[in-house]
């Protein structure tokens, strides 16, 4: 397939995935400042270094964060935007996204830009936030039942899988490093109540407590869950592994076996993970294992595009074919 709509369907995925992030990450921070009191420097500011924001206009206070996380379309991690870029990508593919696909996203697309969607999130912000994760959700729903499962899936795939790898590893080291100046709370309610927020802004809370684990500490075992639990759709160990799989799927070759800087450099990075344990991550620093995990997804990303998009770059021509 040619490049231009392999990234196109490797970028609709990531867009459509950090929309509903974004929306979690949202939902749960504000549940969670309705039941804690929170300091003043925890409260708003976490979720824009999660979606890699530091430039926002005007002071990090409640409704500011949410109006531009959700509305501001200059903001590219906003939901208003990841959704309309979303839409774009599918928009120049629509002969390879299924009509089902495109009918859904051009939908809610125009959902998102009238009147209805701005009702609800004045009415209901919860219920607002949920939708947008529904709108994720049923769109690869769609696409896993409709789409032909061949090369423009498979980038699809990685596109998700990437972008979710990313924001896991996000949450929690940026949840983390703001809970370390608080060493009062350890084991307190409200202690318990962040590692809570955390597993729920990623989906995990339900998942971890269905896993039979261990008593003592309840950071550790939730850095161990979302880092390392393989069955966990969320985890950055089993993200990683369904990128590995949608790259070697793309390059036809078996796992193990890397053809390429981006194939490399993934492997790089499941191998050291798969090295290590949950004690060893700690000991080293969780903070500068998931920088490096977040680094290195980046890395991944670029070599992604310099393999597989980027036009510019010459590649050798495989043997027994003419150039």
């Amino acid at each position: 397939m040619i490049s231009r709509v392999a990234e196109h369907c490797f970028w609709l995925s990531r867009y459509l995935e950090r929309a509903e992030n974004t929306a979690r990450v949202l939902d749960v921070n504000q549940t969670l400042l309705l039941d804690l009191d929170v300091p003043l420097e925890q409260r708003w500011r976490p979720v824009l270094i999660i979606n890699g924001v530091y430039d926002m206009p005007g002071e990090p206070e409640a409704e500011a964060v949410q109006n531009y996380m959700t509305w501001e379309s200059a903001n590219i991690s906003s939901i208003a935007a990841s959704l309309a870029a979303a839409r774009e990508n599918a928009r120049v593919i629509r002969e390879v996204v299924s009509a089902e696909m495109w009918e859904r996203i051009n939908y809610y697309h125009l959902w998102m830009h009238g009147p209805t969607a701005r009702a609800m999130y004045d009415a209901n912000r919860s219920e607002f936030y949920a939708q947008i994760r529904r709108i994720n959700q049923l769109v690869h729903g769609i696409g896993d039942a409709t789409m032909n499962h061949g090369e423009a899936w498979e980038f699809f795939r990685l596109g998700k899988y990437l972008e979710r790898a990313c924001q896991t590893a996000r949450i929690l080291d940026v949840k983390y490093h703001i809970l370390l100046p608080t060493p009062d709370h350890v084991g307190t309610p409200v202690d318990n109540a962040h590692w809570i927020a955390i597993l729920t802004s990623c989906s995990g809370y339900e998942p971890f407590h269905k896993k039979l684990r261990p008593h003592g500490d309840i950071a550790v075992a939730v850095a161990d869950f979302l880092i390392f639990e393989p069955q966990f759709p969320r985890s950055v160990i089993c993200c990683l592994a369904e990128c590995e799989q949608a790259l070697h799927a793309i390059a036809g070759r078996p796992a193990g076996e890397c053809g390429n800087e981006a194939e490399r450099q993934l492997d790089e990075l499941v191998g050291w993970l798969q090295g290590s344990t949950i004690a060893e991550v700690i000991r080293a620093g969780l903070h500068e294992s998931l920088t490096r995990v977040v680094n290195s997804i980046h890395d991944i990303g670029t070599a992604i595009h310099g393999t597989y998009f980027d036009v510019t770059v010459q590649r050798p021509v495989p043997a027994g074919v003419s150039a």
